[in-house]
């Protein structure tokens, strides 16, 4: 044979290289044969940095069921703040009185942002006010009443079913 030759003669099969260069099983992972009578194992390579969405779902899970008392916390406060507001924002059959106005005092408290009035009545006693309607400021809605007309106070949920003292929503002028 020629020197160059691409055969040569008594050169083994195996391969010079050990396995362990041609292939690292850092990063391949053994599978047993398709067919249980050989078990050759086969080496396939590990996906990295993939995850599926069942195990995406499984982590979100977990980090909910470990955070539950936090959640607990915020639905009980959202909850509780709710109904303060329905509490003293809503009238869900419209309760009302009429009532003559004799005298409106707007009333100042420590908070710059938050004015009331007291409203003396014949009928109905003090009547107290915190909102006003439509967007309107509190002051312009207060200097807005006169004396002596009769006015539908429609109640706040609290409040709806005191006869006297009791706190309103808004006011409607009757016109006579």
């Amino acid at each position: 044979m020629k020197k160059n030759s691409p055969r040569k003669k008594n050169v083994s099969k195996k391969r010079n290289t050990p396995k362990k260069k041609s292939y690292p099983e850092v990063n391949y992972i053994t599978e047993t044969g398709a067919i249980k009578k050989t078990r050759k194992k086969r080496y396939t390579k590990k996906k990295k940095n993939k995850v599926g969405f069942k195990e995406y779902l499984r982590k979100k899970a977990k980090a909910a069921w470990d955070a539950r008392d936090v959640i607990i916390f915020v639905a009980v406060m959202l909850g509780f703040l709710a109904s303060l507001h329905f509490m003293t924002s809503y009238n869900p059959s419209n309760e009302s009185a009429i009532c003559t106005v004799t005298s409106v005092e707007i009333v100042e408290h420590e908070d710059p942002y938050w004015t009331s009035g007291e409203f003396e009545t014949e009928e109905c006693g003090i009547i107290k006010s915190s909102k006003s309607p439509d967007g309107i400021p509190i002051r312009k809605y207060l200097q807005n009443f006169e004396t002596g007309k009769k006015y539908r106070a429609y109640k706040s949920f609290d409040t709806r079913n005191d006869e006297f003292d009791f706190s309103v929503l808004r006011f409607e002028e009757i016109k006579e």
